[in-house]
């Protein structure tokens, strides 16, 4: 039987580029992109907030993604497909790191 996965997303913004401009440039331009892939069975985007953070200065990522499949090969599909393709070119549009971390879910709650 498949294996679910889930991808988890750390995405840093272009320099200059304000928390509201990177906001509405990843939820508005980019989530569309994505929201297309074929397999694709959730997708959460958190941005990062000003207050109550741990670090002081400049966060090392303005905002994460949830994005998850019922099989690693689900993902890879919807990943090599045309969708896919642009999703990735237009994320380079307007981050500096986009690093991705695929895991398996443990649901405590």
């Amino acid at each position: 039987m498949a294996q679910p996965v889930k991808l988890i997303a750390l995405l840093k913004a272009k320099p200059g580029m304000s928390r509201e401009e990177f906001t509405k440039r990843w939820v508005k331009g980019h989530c569309p992109f994505t929201l297309k892939f074929k397999n694709l069975k959730g997708y959460r985007v958190n941005i990062a907030i000003d207050e109550y953070q741990e670090l002081e200065g400049e966060l090392p990522y303005d905002g994460t993604a949830e994005l998850w499949w019922d099989s690693l090969e689900e993902l890879q599909a919807d990943f090599a497909s045309p969708e896919g393709v642009t999703a990735g070119a237009d994320a380079d549009e307007f981050t500096v790191v986009r690093t991705h971390i695929y895991t398996k879910e443990y649901i405590l709650k």
